[in-house]
């Protein structure tokens, strides 16, 4: 109703209706909480109130010394105040004036309202006759503000998974990028595409497809922090979102670590199968990393190039992630390197495998030879390891080049075998394949070879002895030690270095890392740290061998010192296969020579 500051007096409920008209308004007002008012307007800003109905039914009880203007007046919510007073212009326009604003009730609950109001006629005197009514539409407003509310929400949200949006992660990526600037913090996104997910469509149905997709949507949940941001981007994409990431360098290298530590994360819980209307299903995801500062500067820029990276991977081979990388020639060049590695894997063309003897150190005897894969690349040639390995973890190809080395490293122990050389074959593989089927495979490939496992070493890092992975890992080689085969824990000392998990029936050795070596010339704290790394095997029932010994002052520092096993450039750099007879000759005869 008009705002009532000014009232001249105020009549009777039912003076300008008959007694009748008076009690039926009365109920409607009381049933349906409308006020119903009639009142006149008068040039100079007065109103004098000729019917006020139903006023309690908006109210509630009026207080006890306020009249009913007052009262009125006096509820009408100070925030929409300027609203409520502005409401009589249209009428001096002889315009009928709606006006929507809270009422604040006697016991304090808010009330919408709706106020009506129409005017009637003009008397002689200028003053206005209005009419008028209002309407409680607090339930209104809650459905329109509910209506509100899921809009909004399905402008952001996936209506599937429930996961933000793109739009709703562009938000998120811009407001992160602007914390980055001020805090000097990094910003990291992945993009995951799952790998093959049409076939689950074609196979199961789109009802399955669409469970798989929720599914996928709270295990990435999962795998992140409160603070991160998972969203789908649609289809069978997703976005990942790492905010505030501890920005160590200039070039951003430490967020571009982080976000690889997601990734793994990423692909590990969807590893496991997903129960999809009781059938077991098995995905796996391609993952591109994007980075700020490194790789832009801007959201749409950051996503672009994770959406890059992401797609390197899948002509790659798909599962796997890879960073973006800058430069267009190095782009293509970094994918082109992975499908063509991915060829060799499949094919085993253009794979070989090298061996650097393992020595007796005291007599120069060969008592093993350690096996390196080489890559023979139709477009670079001879590659090392450390410029494909990484590549091969990268994409996926890791566990098929492992499964290939160890069948060939077999194949060749067996060879030698049969030539009367008594040595073993030691193979690196990743932590990963220490796992039951890992070993199984092993195993199957020493049998199908015709060589037992004691002819053969593995060498793990000491990631392997990682806590979380210990129990059924330890069980696993425990047997397989048990079976003959020789187990060493490489580059020991620069890694996890727990020497209560060194104490396993499992290991048999202890591979010393070539960097303290290379320090033993010149260092006293290399020399005392290899000699209390040598103490240690010795007290553990462990070999202590050597890496990296090239000169003949290192050799016999680890003589003195009762390291008996090394392998380094003093005796032979790794070697082609067809080498290694003729190396083991030619020691045989210096052997014969000294004595």
């Amino acid at each position: 109703m008009l705002p009532i500051t000014r009232f001249v007096t105020e009549k009777t409920l039912g003076a300008g209706f008959d007694e009748y008209g008076s009690q039926l308004l009365q109920r409607i007002a009381r049933t349906v909480a409308i006020m119903l008012y009639e009142m006149e307007v008068r040039p100079d800003g007065s109103y004098e109130c000729l019917t006020f109905v139903g006023l309690e039914t908006l109210l509630g009880a009026i207080p006890d010394g306020l009249s009913s203007e007052e009262a009125y007046d006096a509820a009408v919510h100070p925030d929409d105040r300027e609203l409520y007073d502005a409401a009589t212009e249209g009428l001096w326009r002889r315009e009928p004036v709606e006006v929507e604003y809270r009422l604040v009730r006697s016991d304090g609950e808010v009330r919408w309202v709706l106020d009506r109001m129409r005017p009637e006629r003009e008397s002689e005197d200028g003053s206005l006759l209005v009419s008028g009514v209002v309407a409680d539409i607090s339930d209104r407003k809650r459905v329109e503000v509910e209506a509100m509310e899921k809009l909004e929400h399905a402008a952001l949200h996936d209506s599937l998974t429930g996961l933000a949006n793109r739009a709703s992660f562009l938000e998120h990526l811009e407001l992160g990028l602007k914390r980055a600037v001020r805090t000097t913090r990094g910003v990291g996104v992945l993009f995951i595409d799952l790998d093959n997910f049409k076939l689950v469509n074609d196979s199961f149905g789109h009802a399955a497809g669409d469970e798989l997709l929720k599914a996928v949507g709270s295990r990435l949940r999962a795998a992140v922090r409160g603070m991160d941001v998972v969203a789908r981007q649609g289809g069978d994409e997703f976005l990942i979102l790492l905010s505030d990431v501890e920005s160590t360098t200039d070039s951003g290298s430490s967020v571009s670590r982080a976000a690889e530590v997601v990734a793994g994360k990423v692909r590990a819980v969807l590893r496991e199968p997903f129960l999809v209307d009781g059938i077991e299903i098995y995905v796996s995801a391609s993952v591109g990393i994007s980075s700020y500062p490194a790789d832009g500067g801007d959201a749409e820029t950051l996503l672009k190039h994770a959406d890059v990276a992401m797609y390197s991977v899948k002509d790659a081979g798909r599962d796997g992630y890879a960073r973006f990388s800058h430069g267009g020639n190095t782009a293509l060049e970094q994918i082109s390197m992975a499908a063509r590695l991915r060829k060799s894997v499949e094919s085993g063309q253009g794979l070989v495998l090298h061996y650097q003897p393992l020595m007796n150190l005291d007599t120069a005897e060969v008592v093993g030879v350690e096996a390196l894969v080489r890559w023979q690349d139709g477009s670079r040639g001879l590659v090392q390891p450390d410029q494909f390995i990484p590549l091969a973890e990268q994409v996926g190809l890791i566990g098929s080049l492992s499964d290939w080395v160890i069948g060939e490293a077999c194949r060749q122990a067996s060879a030698w075998q049969k030539q009367g050389m008594d040595f073993y074959v030691s193979i690196n593989v990743p932590p990963s394949y220490c796992q039951p089927t890992g070993m199984a495979h092993l195993a199957t490939a020493a049998s199908a070879a015709g060589i037992g496992l004691d002819n053969l070493m593995i060498e793990v890092t000491e990631s392997a002895l990682a806590p979380d992975k210990r129990t059924r890992l330890e069980d696993t080689l425990a047997e397989m030690r048990r079976k003959g085969l020789r187990f060493a824990i490489d580059d020991f000392g620069t890694g996890y270095s727990s020497l209560g998990r060194l104490n396993q029936t499992w290991v048999n050795m202890l591979k010393i890392d070539r960097s303290f070596v290379q320090e033993l010339e010149q260092s006293e704290h290399a020399r005392n740290l290899v000699a209390s790394v040598v103490q240690l095997a010795h007290t553990l029932g462990l070999e202590p061998l050597a890496e990296g010994v090239e000169t003949e002052q290192q050799r016999r520092f680890l003589v003195d010192s009762g390291c008996r096993y090394g392998q380094g450039f003093l005796f032979s750099r790794p070697l082609p296969t067809d080498q290694i007879k003729p190396f083991i000759d030619r020691e045989l005869r210096n052997e014969r020579d000294v004595a």
